[in-house]
């Protein structure tokens, strides 16, 4: 096997153990993830039961879950050697070929992600306090579907703002928590989250710029020894030709070839997370929001989930639920689903539940519009702008049901 091979497959073993899991999950590679990642250690841990009773199986299920449950630097660093031991061989191959223009793009290109990675890594996610607690308490109204007042914490021993979720990685409640980030060792939430949106597209950029330029490069060496040919295969060349072409102008130079390969290869990957991680701010949810809609999507489908209006200008206990006045809407239903499949019943010691009337079973989460969502450039703006106002003097909003995405 050539160096040129052993680095395709060292390529491919990263992107399919890094990336594929959530993004595939439907496809043939995501069936062949769970049989690596699930079936076959499954398979492992009951013979090494059978032999030395988990002995060895327990020892390394004890060291993953350090990794995989604890705050480590470990894929941090990973990420980071990834970035500049790509950029350490590719910049001196590449050097000498560059304009000054494309040198100039390459440094800003290679700036941005390390500036936020730094950012993303070192801020504060949003971890509410006892000093910070009435802050984020008046970020983000209850909605009465997903979050509802007077539910406390009971690790962090404080009433859980709208939005908030408890990491059991980070040991903290974070203020709108998306989700634990093994990239950045951090929770990403209401403080960092703008950071997390700028690494995701910085890096996007960077790779595809690698690729593009190295590809170029490359395209250029191998037009220099055969003259006829062009990025896309020109006539007379059938498909192993040209691929043979590419192989040889990327082993003429390993270095070369090998980051601009693993730049092309993990490019879509990188933009296909940001676009994902775009998507839940198109709808106006978070990761863990858009979770907690599927499940309630299901108690709906089950028949398990009531929903009753709520009055304008109701009377309500701020202590347990402070009012929020740069939000522009207030919720117009509560929605509850319960374990018994029979309407909500309020039992001594419980939160009060908000609404009036009699409760319906609600069946679709058509049926339920999602408060949090004010429109793509406002989610996008509450995101980037510490303490966004939404423009409260506008009578309309453009909002959209939840099932719409």
């Amino acid at each position: 096997m050539g160096p040129f091979a052993k680095v395709v497959i060292f390529i491919l073993i990263i992107s399919f153990g890094v990336f594929s899991l959530g993004l595939n999950r439907h496809t043939p590679i995501g069936a062949l993830h769970r049989t690596i990642w699930i079936h076959i250690p499954k398979f492992v841990t009951a013979v090494d039961q059978r032999l030395t009773g988990g002995r060895i199986t327990g020892g390394l299920s004890r060291g993953v879950n350090r990794m995989l449950y604890d705050r480590h630097p470990t894929v941090v660093i990973f990420f980071f050697a990834l970035l500049f031991g790509g950029e350490y061989m590719f910049l001196p191959a590449a050097w000498p070929h560059m304009s000054w223009l494309a040198k100039l793009i390459a440094l800003i290109a290679i700036a941005l992600p390390y500036t936020f990675l730094y950012l993303a890594c070192g801020g504060d996610p949003g971890f509410i306090t006892a000093e910070t607690h009435a802050y984020h308490m008046s970020l983000y109204p209850y909605d009465h579907a997903l979050f509802h007042p007077g539910r406390y914490c009971e690790t962090c021993k404080l009433l859980k703002p709208a939005r908030s979720k408890h990491c059991s990685i980070c040991k903290r409640c974070v203020a709108k928590a998306d989700h634990h980030c093994v990239f950045i060792n951090l929770c990403v939430g209401h403080g960092n989250h703008r950071w997390f949106l700028s690494l995701l597209l910085s890096t996007a950029a960077l790779t595809s710029y690698g690729g593009l330029l190295g590809l170029s490069i490359l395209s250029g060496v191998i037009k220099n020894r055969f003259p006829g040919w062009s990025v896309w295969p020109p006539a007379g060349y059938g498909l192993n030709s040209y691929l043979v072409a590419w192989s040889w102008a990327m082993e003429r130079d390993i270095s070369l070839g090998a980051t601009t390969l693993f730049a092309t290869l993990t490019s879509p990957l990188v933009w296909a997370l940001l676009f994902y991680t775009l998507y839940h701010v198109y709808c106006g949810t978070t990761t863990n929001e858009s979770l907690k809609w599927s499940e309630l999507g299901e108690d709906m489908a089950d028949g398990y989930a009531f929903t009753r209006p709520i009055r304008r200008g109701r009377e309500r206990d701020f202590g347990i639920e402070p009012s929020c006045s740069r939000w522009p809407v207030e919720p117009e239903m509560v929605v509850i689903a319960t374990a018994d499949g029979q309407p909500p019943v309020i039992h001594q010691g419980m939160p009060p539940i908000a609404g009036e009337g009699d409760w319906e079973r609600v069946w679709k989460l058509k049926n339920v519009e999602n408060m949090y969502d004010l429109g793509f450039r406002d989610n996008l703006a509450d995101i980037f702008f510490r303490d966004y106002a939404f423009g409260r003097a506008r009578d309309e909003l453009p909002f959209k049901s939840h099932h719409q995405c």
